[in-house]
């Protein structure tokens, strides 16, 4: 089976996502990756892979969103140069996969080429809002509008994470013989326990990942002082690149021996060292509808085997709480937080008992196991789909069938 992977998305979490699934699809299986020519990623991609550099930088993500920093030039480049994905028909692979949510340049140029009419097309929902115009998250809620305007796709398959997301998706009206709840994968391309030969930073907690309001650094920011009444010595350290209100800001300006703010994105190989010094791993998450329940820092977080102090925004009591690999906590609530945070940094036992229950984790959640699922889906969309419905006839020019059907 070949299996065509898109990239819409190129800085952030989403190309470290479809790096990992590809590489561990590649172990048995033709796989290529369509994306823009540089992702964060680009390093981590197997030589099994064949690389295929389609489109143009977009420079979106969450943190530019928020402080509006984007070159509207480069955006509206980097947009249109999605037409490329009419390049899936050179490759013909056997089903495509969008595993970073289908952004609307995708949508627009998959459904304006008929990529999605001629091969099973599937797509991973990273994140499904209990309603497509929910206020809580404004950037989704401005790409759902901008969808309505949007031919839609022929999509025969939804992979979600959680089986709260699927329900939300169901609700929305998606049948739900086509959503398929594959969990996210435990990350290995920023190392894994295995590879730490350093003891964490006594009472140093990480929040890792973009600071921007959805992941509710600012509650956390917040809980530092309290936290510092009852384990004086313990440290905060904010790894990512956005901005913090005010309010928050001004609390680590008064704190500089608490919190450690590097305020810049990460590379990746400093990640597995931000994760070694951390005692703990803190997830503060706002509620956001109540499908949020995956997280690459939380999935990392496993990787490095650490115990986890979450929030209880969608799935992560029941990733969190319910597995033993933390605490859980409601979100906004900096004195819960706090005292979750003492009880566990006072707690050695309790705290080594969360680090083996993230070890565990982290080998349920194995890219391997997580291919083998996606796998087992496409072969099942493949063999329930007219294969092929839209391919032109053997020595017949794709482009001109493709100009006839749509007019072009």
């Amino acid at each position: 089976m070949q299996v065509l992977y898109i990239i819409g998305q190129g800085e952030g979490g989403l190309a470290h996502y479809t790096a990992e699934l590809a590489n561990a699809v590649a172990v048995d299986h033709d796989v290529v990756v369509m994306k823009p020519e540089e992702t964060d990623a680009d390093a981590h991609l197997d030589d099994r892979v064949q690389v295929v550099e389609a489109f143009s930088p977009i420079q979106i993500s969450m943190p530019r969103i928020y402080s509006l920093d984007m070159n509207p030039i480069t955006v509206l480049r980097g947009l249109y140069s999605y037409t490329a994905i009419e390049r899936v028909f050179d490759i013909d692979p056997d089903v495509v996969h969008d595993a970073t949510g289908i952004f609307p340049q995708v949508r627009l140029f998959a459904a304006r080429h008929g990529v999605d009419e001629t091969y099973p097309f599937v797509v991973t929902k990273h994140e499904v809002l209990e309603s497509r115009f929910s206020l809580s998250r404004p950037p989704v809620m401005v790409e759902e509008a901008i969808n309505l305007l949007l031919p839609s796709l022929d999509t025969d398959a939804y992979v979600v994470h959680t089986p709260s997301q699927r329900d939300a998706l169901v609700r929305q009206g998606v049948d739900s013989d086509r959503v398929s709840v594959i969990p996210h994968g435990a990350y290995s391309l920023f190392g894994s326990a295995d590879d730490v030969s350093r003891s964490p930073e006594p009472n140093t907690l990480l929040f890792f990942g973009n600071v921007v309001p959805p992941k509710g650094v600012d509650t956390l920011v917040e809980a530092m002082p309290l936290v510092r009444e009852h384990v004086p010595d313990a440290t905060l350290v904010i790894a990512g690149s956005g901005s913090l209100p005010e309010d928050a800001r001004a609390i680590v300006d008064a704190h500089p021996d608490a919190i450690e703010y590097l305020d810049r994105y990460v590379p990746d190989d400093e990640v597995g060292d931000l994760f070694a010094r951390a005692e703990v791993v803190v997830t503060p998450y706002r509620e956001q509808g109540g499908t949020k329940g995956h997280s690459g820092a939380l999935s990392t977080a496993f990787s490095f085997g650490k115990p986890v102090v979450s929030s209880s925004a969608g799935d992560f009591p029941r990733l969190v709480g319910e597995t033993g690999c933390g605490r859980v906590v409601p979100p906004e609530d900096p004195e819960r937080l706090a005292d979750a945070l003492v009880d566990v940094l006072t707690d050695d036992e309790a705290r080594a008992e969360m680090a083996r229950r993230s070890r565990e984790m982290a080998e349920r959640l194995s890219w391997s196991t997580i291919a083998d699922e996606h796998v087992d889906l496409y072969e099942r969309v493949v063999g329930s789909v007219d294969v092929g419905r839209n391919r032109p006839p053997d020595g017949e020019s794709t482009a001109r069938v493709l100009a006839s059907e749509f007019d072009i």
